[in-house]
């Protein structure tokens, strides 16, 4: 049975001037509102995309049909086995060709997270492409799609389609992820499903499937706790964690798909993150929600940014584990826990980071020389990256207890003799730590800490560096130092002078700063 070459019409209805999906086909009234991007059009500007697309569909399929074709190239008539003769000599290497590089580029975006939290943008990465250009190849596809005429030439243009609606989905939605519009949710989910059910039917593609459910699942919880139903979301996004798992578990043994590990990696942080998110919100006292949202507002845009000094910011791993500990914390003001606290005078309690810091120094001269082991213990503000943004430049003795400085003098006879037992003064930080609890925060507003273990750990390196610059005495003497985090402390900071906060139960071993007053209160949580 003989029939016509397809074209565009037949296979295309309205299409979004900014993004390029499909547009409803029986719109009402004279504007419409693309549901995958949100843009807001006239009708006669779709038709006017259309005709765009039309051109240079056209185009192709001049290039990929044989010059001669009797009547055109919409008017052709062919059986089915010069069907089959035209798609695999003439269109499908031209399909190809395109679809190795857009594949490659999809992948790549893969390789990333696809999915950002509430009031925070993405990060470290860009897309490469405009989702026109996707939807444009897809409508190349089905506009030959007729030529496909055996089970092998359909299945390819099955897989060539749903690779390019993958690929426009993510591309409209990299638009979203790289800004911060809290009604963003509704519009990822969408095309999140939308890709999803693209590949489908496509089991060399489970993995990618099972990815795409997961963050639609996702993207709807969010929403919910965005617009204030915590609980609700909290649940969506739980049921979308096996999904994510699972996604995880498949791409493990699918070579071809194992380089989505790395960005399932990261949608699964940032899903465990969303559930901290969720409990954030939920733990909100009634009259108070308007404040804990601004609070969580100020924080997770703090934690999300990069980091001072760097390009990119920590990633999903750093941002989930100090939403947990925020999470910790704010469920220590409401009694349902306990954190480290040391009670005392102040308005607002900051959590320190506990670090041990062994050493060994040498003392006396000759025979007395001798070797001393020191175990010392040193407080790190967990706010001390606002710190590393300060005008003044960056010190990092100042956001710690600086006990190096605050030793005690040593006699000429202890030096000489080997008498001296130690070269730093953390005594009063030793009987403060000694003397903390695990009890509930409460009557205190509460600061979530700004950095991680690890980061608090190298804020200890750089001032263990510093000092020995800065007094040759210690440079002479020290030998080894390994710090290692212990613990969170939350210690009552005060107002005190315009800058910085003071910490009057550390006395003279208080921080000289431990980050700019305004910011420091504006994340404290209530």
């Amino acid at each position: 049975m003989n029939a016509a070459l397809p074209s565009l019409t037949s296979s295309t209805s309205l299409m979004c001037r900014a993004c390029g999906a499909s547009l409803p086909p029986n719109p009402e009234g004279e504007i419409l509102r693309c549901t995958y991007c949100g843009t807001t059009q006239r009708i006669v500007d779709a038709r006017a995309f259309v005709d765009q697309i039309s051109l240079q569909i056209n185009s192709f399929l001049r290039q990929a049909m044989p010059l001669g074709l009797p009547g055109g190239v919409g008017a052709g008539v062919v059986d089915p086995v010069a069907r089959h003769n035209l798609f695999v000599q003439g269109v499908r290497p031209m399909l190809d060709t395109e679809f190795r590089e857009l594949r490659f580029r999809c992948f790549n975006l893969l390789s990333h997270g696809q999915m950002a939290l509430p009031f925070t943008s993405a990060s470290g990465w860009a897309a490469q492409d405009d989702p026109k250009q996707a939807f444009l190849y897809q409508a190349k596809v089905r506009s030959v799609g007729e030529l496909a005429v055996d089970d092998e030439s359909r299945q390819h243009v099955t897989e060539l389609d749903a690779v390019s609606t993958v690929y426009a989905h993510l591309l409209t939605n990299a638009g979203f992820l790289l800004q911060s519009r809290p009604e963003r949710y509704p519009f990822l989910a969408r095309n999140c499903r939308e890709a999803s059910e693209a590949v489908a039917k496509l089991p060399k593609y489970a993995a990618l499937q099972a990815r795409l459910q997961g963050l639609a699942g996702v993207a709807e919880g969010l929403d919910l706790v965005t617009q204030g139903r915590a609980a609700q979301g909290r649940a969506q996004i739980a049921a979308a964690l096996p999904l994510l798992d699972q996604a995880k578990t498949l791409a493990v043994t699918n070579f071809d798909q194992s380089v989505m590990i790395g960005g399932i990696d990261e949608d699964l942080a940032l899903a465990r993150a969303s559930l901290q998110v969720a409990d954030l919100m939920a733990l909100s006292p009634a009259g108070s929600s308007g404040r804990a949202l601004q609070a969580l507002q100020s924080y997770l845009q703090w934690i999300a940014a990069p980091l001072p000094g760097q390009a990119a910011a920590g990633g999903a791993g750093r941002i989930e584990y100090l939403l947990g500990q925020a999470a910790l914390m704010r469920r220590a003001q409401f009694g349902q826990g306990t954190v480290r606290v040391v009670r005392g005078p102040g308005e607002v309690n900051l959590p320190f980071w506990v670090v041990e810091v062994p050493y060994s120094f040498k003392t006396g001269v000759l025979w007395k020389a001798r070797g001393v082991e020191v175990s010392e213990t040193m407080l790190v503000a967990s706010s001390f990256p606002l710190e590393r943004v300060s005008p003044a430049g960056f010190d990092p003795a100042r956001p710690v207890t600086d006990v190096f400085a605050a030793r005690g003098p040593s006699t000429w006879r202890a030096r000489v003799s080997g008498q001296e037992t130690s070269i730093s003064g953390g005594g009063w930080v030793r009987n403060l730590v000694a003397g903390s609890a695990a009890l509930p925060l409460a009557g205190l507003a509460s600061v979530p800490p700004l950095s991680t273990p690890d980061e608090a750990n190298q804020l200890v390196q750089e001032y263990l560096l510093r000092s020995r610059q800065k007094d040759p005495e210690i440079e002479q003497k020290l030998r080894l130092s390994s710090p290692r985090v212990l613990d969170l402390l939350y210690v009552p900071v005060s107002p005190g002078a315009p800058g910085s906060p003071t910490v009057p139960v550390l006395g003279p071993l208080s921080p000289v700063s431990v980050g700019d007053r305004a910011t420091l209160f504006s994340l404290a949580f209530s």
